[in-house]
């Protein structure tokens, strides 16, 4: 079953990479999915997003201000229903060209093939830099 999980997230990458965000909305989501994204108050995004409006909301807010260059994925973890994945973001502030590459961490919870919750832990310190560095 495990090996199931680490498919169901790489596929989420995969559909996130190519830009497929409704496939993943209606098809590796469940109905009470929860995105937990932790930051200070100073990152707009930072909060708790539930469900599929959630999930759409937080995109919502993320592309009207920046732009994911590249998202590096180097391990994922099998913990059972829960899958550890570590990577590097390379992105850049869409207000003032900046640029930044941040490590992080997720965690998955997955539950019948499909994820319940996305749990996104970040080197936020860095993004919050770049968003305040002012305009060239």
């Amino acid at each position: 079953m495990s090996e199931q999980n680490v498919d169901v997230v790489k596929t989420f990458f995969h559909l996130f990479s190519a830009g497929r965000l409704d496939e993943i909305r209606k098809e590796y989501l469940t109905d009470d999915f929860e995105w937990i994204y932790h930051g200070p108050a100073s990152l707009p995004w930072a909060g708790v997003y539930r469900g599929a409006a959630g999930f759409d909301r937080f995109f919502e807010i993320v592309h009207g201000l920046l732009e994911v260059r590249d998202l590096e994925v180097q391990e994922y973890l099998d913990a059972g229903d829960r899958i550890v994945v570590l990577g590097v973001s390379h992105t850049r502030i869409l207000a003032n060209d900046a640029t930044y590459d941040a490590p992080w961490m997720t965690v998955f919870r997955i539950r019948d093939g499909r994820i319940c919750q996305y749990l996104d832990l970040y080197d936020t310190a860095s993004v919050v830099e770049a968003l305040n560095r002012p305009q060239p």
